[in-house]
């Protein structure tokens, strides 16, 4: 057990508790396939895979009024990421990615996105309070630091797209953040046969694709944003240790049992729930949503809920002109205005349905740390006459509590990413195992689908089909033994 717990060790590449000499060597790859909608990268078969390694994303725009969107950044380009062998063996595959990247960008700090995500990943959901001035009031949320003064390549403006190639804009998404569950635990390349590829799915284009949104708020003014392929490139960082420790790994492959690594992925599963007839003004109408997952079989570790606002033709609608697909919207009807309920082996998982004002608290059991996310930006509650407050007889509509600017962003007020942010998670797993990453902390799902009830308020101007993401963490267990790697549910 001894032994197995130093090899184990060794694929942590950033444990301090790690012994001996470390080398490191870039591959600096050009696609094998590439083209507009996919790119396919060979890593070459050599030391263990670093969570370093990153794609190098070049783009533009095909016109000067497209501009990233605020939560979703450079991440929107993608649509799947997939790593898998030569031979066809898939040992992570993140459908969805940019939703994903997106959400979990939420948990980094602001100050972190302001200084590196902004240029890193072009998102730039940075917010903090306005000072007073001319047009500004003070002691509210506004978004933060979009533009400096100077010339068309200021580059705190790194949402802005150049038109051409010559002036593209290159953007850095890590490993990590294509494949969340597969990391802090490496891969061991050298003791794979074959190559290992990294295989990319590019997202659609136009106003209904929303990979990005217009700076006048007009969607018809949504160019396409090309990728610059002559300028993809993926780097692959390969990590060496001491012959001692190689010869180590590799033998542990060829023994009976293999290398055993224990890592995560995840099942996503996407429903439409349809919106009621629009309510009057001052009113609501409740729908319950019931919807079955299959997931038997499986042990999950927590879940991600996202909730995006599907307007007739697709296009951004609201908030959505600023954040794009990427804002996840809560109720408009304030306290109690969304509930979630799920079943699990035929128990429910709450005593009671979980009401809105206990998301926040539910998703910083995710990742055991909270989302930094401003109030206002999470929740309408407090933003919306619900009635809860004294507001008299207009219900359901901006509050002057609002603690976010009217200033306008992109052709509509700061007010409309009200709520926009309001992620919805929940967490299986034993808190003490959560970064342990050794599998076996989930909840194991019976042969009886999981099944979620989501009710969700609909008021007057708020009444639009809601397109919810579910993500599900689950465990996952390779095996790599003689150069053959089997894993479960592959």
């Amino acid at each position: 057990m001894e032994q197995a717990d130093e090899i184990a060790q060794l694929l942590r590449l950033n444990n301090s508790k790690q012994k001996g000499s470390v080398r490191i060597e870039s591959d600096i790859l050009e696609p094998a396939t590439s083209s507009q909608s996919y790119a396919t990268f060979n890593l070459r078969k050599a030391g263990i895979l670093s969570t370093d390694s990153r794609l190098i994303l070049p783009l533009y725009a095909s016109n000067a009024s497209t501009r990233l969107t605020m939560m979703g950044g450079a991440y929107g380009i993608l649509k799947s990421a997939t790593i898998r062998t030569s031979s066809g063996v898939v040992l992570a595959q993140t459908t969805d990615v940019a939703y994903l990247a997106s959400m979990n960008n939420h948990y980094v700090p602001q100050e972190k996105r302001d200084l590196v995500g902004r240029y890193k990943n072009g998102t730039w959901n940075v917010f903090g309070y306005e000072e007073d001035g001319t047009s500004f009031v003070e002691g509210v949320y506004g978004i933060q630091n979009l533009s400096i003064a100077g010339t068309d390549r200021d580059q705190h403006a790194r949402h802005r797209l150049g038109t051409s190639s010559a002036n593209r804009i290159e953007y850095v998404i890590s490993m990590a953040e294509l494949f969340p569950g597969l990391f802090p635990v490496s891969l061991p390349l050298f003791c794979i046969d074959g190559n290992v590829q990294l295989f990319l799915e590019f997202a659609d284009q136009g106003s209904t694709g929303q990979v990005a949104v217009s700076n006048d708020g007009n969607n018809g003014n949504i160019g396409d944003v090309t990728i610059d392929l002559p300028n993809l490139k993926f780097i692959s960082d390969h990590v060496f240790y001491d012959s001692a420790s190689m010869d180590q790994l590799l033998a542990s492959t060829r023994s009976s049992k293999g290398l055993i690594v224990p890592y995560s992925d995840f099942n996503e599963v996407v429903f439409t729930h349809i919106a009621p007839a629009e309510p009057t003004a001052n009113n609501e109408t409740s729908v319950t949503y019931t919807r079955s997952v299959g997931l038997s079989g499986l042990r999950v570790k927590y879940a991600l809920f996202h909730q995006e606002e599907a307007s007739a033709d697709g296009t951004p609608t609201g908030g959505q002109k600023i954040a794009g697909k990427f804002a996840s919207l809560d109720s408009h009807a304030g306290v109690g205005g969304q509930t979630l309920q799920l079943q699990i082996n035929n128990e429910n998982y709450y005593n009671n349905p979980l009401p809105t004002e206990e998301f926040f608290r539910e998703l910083e059991e995710v990742h055991g740390k909270p989302p930094h996310v401003p109030y206002p930006l999470y929740t309408t509650i407090g933003g919306v006459t619900d009635g809860t407050f004294g507001d008299g007889t207009a219900k359901y509509t901006l509050s002057g509590r609002t603690l976010v600017t009217t200033d306008e962003c992109f052709g509509v007020p700061q007010t409309n990413l009200v709520g926009n942010a309001c992620l919805i998670g929940v967490n299986f797993a034993n808190p003490m195992l959560r970064d342990r990453n050794t599998g076996f902390e989930g909840v194991e799902v019976s042969n009886v689908p999981v099944q979620i009830t989501y009710r969700r308020s609909f008021t007057n101007g708020f009444a639009k089909n809601i397109k919810q993401r579910c993500f599900f963490c689950v465990e996952r267990v390779m095996a790599i033994r003689n150069g053959q790697i089997v894993n479960n549910y592959s």
